[in-house]
């Protein structure tokens, strides 16, 4: 129970109290994946898109008994792009070393380690809802810094302090991204993120108890306007599972100061307060086949003139895994966001495995961003209703290969939000239902 939620920095390398293959390894990753769009609900694009994208990793690593050196080279490049496409640093980052560190464990009593590592990194930590090395998503956030370790039998418990890796070239600088030129990315001092965290297993109850807390600061810097932060995110997660059932409750609270928007000036700094939840529970009616109810909810901010921000900040946390497909769809995003759930997996063969989702979108506050669409009616008259988002997918993983193939799609019936909301004449593709359907191989060595 407690290897899911352990916190480490990941990699294509990690392993789980396994013991070490000393010396060199190796490891490739290449996936190729074509999206389509039409109808976005976003209120700047095209009425169809089209793009492909390729996404190729190299790594190596040498372990010696007690220490590791590992570097990790990722490129993610797009084509296709049209001049409206949701297209940036999400898609596109050509050549970079995501992970660059130096790594010494020691060995401690009763199967107990402490581990530190310091260099380039990527992190993932418990439900990766926060903090995540993305999978879905073409790029990965990767950070520069320190990160130590304890882990025993049943426990974990880990500190960290990073400087965020701030992908180049951004979307500020538009042509040199979409030409997938090469630059490395950059860790500034205006952007820190630094946490700890306590992970405890308890074994005769099937459970694990997760304590969390992340310090996130956010200013500008020359040649990158931002939206100034300082947040502290305190969190919680309970997991418990018994043979055919299983649950998982999380919540945090979001609190410290923020701006508005990149237009904000420093003396209108905001009092920030946020919080966010999940909730699901799970029943294996049958061998290889489990449905889930869940629920989903973020804060947004309730009245955008009254001096607060409640719009909960995702921080670096993935997505696709649980509230649908991202890439150049991406309609549901843990950030104002309220999203109840009901959703069946199951495995038709030894070598495929299917998902049948569907989730009621509303917006947490009526007057704040939905955020992933750039729309906001500040009256709240354009009401909650998003719609509801049906997602299927189906993976086959062909027997003796390393090959995956994926396929899946998302279709988004909108709600009234879209018929009154600002921005709808900007795109007359708003009111119709939004369909996305991608196709993707990968192979690993």
């Amino acid at each position: 129970m407690l290897s899911s939620v352990v916190f480490l920095t990941s990699s294509v390398f990690a392993q789980e109290n396994e013991e070490r293959s000393l010396g060199w390894s190796l490891h490739i990753d290449v996936r190729l994946r074509s999206e389509y769009l039409s109808d976005s609900f976003r209120i700047v694009a095209p009425a169809t898109d089209q793009l492909k994208f390729s996404r190729t990793v190299v790594g190596a690593r040498y372990q010696a008994s007690d220490w590791s050196v590992e570097v990790e080279v990722q490129d993610s490049r797009a084509w296709g792009a049209e001049a409206l496409s949701p297209i940036g640093t999400d898609d596109i980052n050509t050549l970079e070393p995501i992970v660059a560190k130096l790594a010494k464990q020691w060995s401690l009593t009763e199967g107990s380690e402490l581990d530190l590592s310091l260099g380039r990194m990527t992190l993932d930590y418990g439900s990766r809802r926060l903090l995540a090395r993305n999978n879905f998503r073409n790029t990965s956030n990767a950070f520069q810094g320190a990160h130590l370790s304890y882990v025993s039998p049943s426990a974990r418990a880990a500190v960290f302090y990073t400087l965020p890796l701030q992908r180049r070239p951004d979307g500020l600088d538009l042509e040199s991204l979409r030409d997938k030129e090469i630059r490395l990315d950059k860790a500034g001092s205006g952007e820190r993120f630094w946490g700890a965290s306590i992970d405890y297993a308890v074994p005769q109850a099937d459970a694990t108890l997760a304590t969390y807390v992340f310090v996130s600061a956010l200013n500008d810097e020359p040649g990158r306007p931002v939206a100034d932060r300082e947040l502290a995110t305190l969190g919680a997660r309970f997991l418990w599972a018994d043979g055919a059932l299983d649950a998982e409750f999380e919540a945090a609270y979001q609190w410290g100061e923020s701006l508005a928007s990149i237009f904000s000036t420093p003396d209108e700094v905001l009092d920030h307060r946020a919080w966010f939840t999940h909730l699901h529970l799970g029943f294996e009616l049958w061998p290889e086949f489990n449905f889930r109810l869940a629920y989903d909810q973020a804060t947004g901010d309730r009245d955008p003139f009254d001096g607060r921000n409640e719009r909960f900040d995702r921080l670096y946390g993935a997505r696709a895994f649980e509230l649908g497909p991202s890439g150049i769809f991406g309609a549901a995003v843990h950030s104002n966001i309220r999203a109840p759930a009901v959703r069946a997996r199951w495995q038709s063969s030894e070598s495929q495995a299917w998902l049948l989702s569907h989730r009621w979108l509303s917006l947490d506050s009526p007057r704040d961003f939905f955020v992933t669409g750039g729309r906001r009616d500040s009256s709240g008259a354009s009401g909650r209703k998003i719609g509801g988002q049906w997602e299927l997918r189906w993976r086959w993983t062909p027997k003796d290969t390393s090959f995956v193939v994926d396929l899946g799609g998302a279709y988004l019936k909108k709600g009234e939000y879209f018929s009154g909301a600002p921005g709808a004449l900007l795109n007359p593709a708003a009111p119709k239902d939004s369909q996305y359907i991608f196709t993707q191989v990968s192979w690993s060595y």
